[in-house]
């Protein structure tokens, strides 16, 4: 598996259930650029609790937009953590009429707790894996698996019959006959009917 450095820009996300962790994924430009944290159907992760938090990925930073119910703290530079309570006091976490949002800048990490889930959130360090796709070995690869597969189809034919017509094999038919004219002896013509 190819691992890529983490860019500038990218985000990690870490979920964990209690002491359980769950999951980590990376926001960044290249990939995915959005988590959601919710019971819709539409949500990557059920959370198991009304509230909703989705993040997404920005050049600027990361977007945090959440609904009460979510409670965490943010860390910037390293100093102490201030609730999420505190930072709308501020003003740094903005209120709308769908719930809160915050943008998280480069030197941010913040923590979210929905109900026993808990959500770490910091700039990605280090390296992660990374498969891009390619669309020319994409097809590569799918042409060369049906010719694998008539190769082997044309192996396991019957020998008695020519190799295209085992597939489609007609069902053998009852022969029947047409029913005899009684015999006569020789010389007496038939009777009309």
């Amino acid at each position: 598996m190819k691992t890529l450095a983490a860019p500038d820009s990218a985000w990690e996300a870490r979920l964990r259930w209690g002491s359980r962790r769950l999951t980590a994924e990376v926001l960044d430009g290249r990939g995915r650029t959005t988590l959601k944290l919710g019971d819709g159907p539409e949500d990557d992760v059920a959370i198991g609790s009304t509230a909703r938090a989705v993040l997404t990925w920005t050049p600027e930073g990361l977007e945090l937009r959440f609904t009460p119910g979510v409670e965490g703290e943010l860390s910037s530079h390293g100093d102490s953590a201030k609730t999420f309570s505190e930072l709308v006091q501020e003003g740094r976490v903005k209120e709308s009429p769908e719930g809160f949002a915050l943008v998280l800048k480069p030197d941010d990490s913040a923590t979210l707790r929905i109900g026993t889930l808990i959500a770490e959130i910091q700039k990605a360090r280090g390296r992660f894996p990374r498969l891009p796709i390619d669309g020319r070995a994409l097809v590569f690869l799918v042409l060369a698996m049906i010719a694998i597969g008539l190769m082997v189809a044309s192996i396991m034919a019957p020998a008695e019959q020519p190799k295209a017509e085992w597939i489609h094999k007609p069902t053998p038919k009852a022969l029947t006959r047409p029913p005899e004219a009684p015999r006569l002896p020789d010389g007496v013509p038939p009777s009309p009917q």
